[in-house]
């Protein structure tokens, strides 16, 4: 009964990732470019160059293919734990 549950949150969490990586990009690219350039910030990102804005977009789209070829198994494996 336990596991059907987790499965459940696990499939929903999943789903919601699509979501929830948005602004884990956006603090990965910050801390990233504040290595790079010593102070970098996310006001620098809002309103400086569109490169940075193109970077994270693109970045967020690379996350959006590997989650859609992923999706089927990672789902067929999440309902196989709930019927086990």
């Amino acid at each position: 009964m336990l596991l059907v549950h987790l499965s459940h949150l696990l499939l929903l969490l999943w789903k919601l990732s699509t979501v929830f990586v948005i602004p884990i990009i956006i603090v990965t690219y910050v801390a990233v470019m504040n290595t790079y350039s010593g102070d970098f910030t996310f006001q620098q990102l809002d309103q400086g160059k569109n490169l940075h804005k193109w970077s994270v977009f693109a970045a967020y789209l690379v996350y959006l293919l590997v989650w859609n070829r992923s999706n089927k198994m990672v789902c067929n494996y999440l309902n196989k734990l709930k019927f086990s």
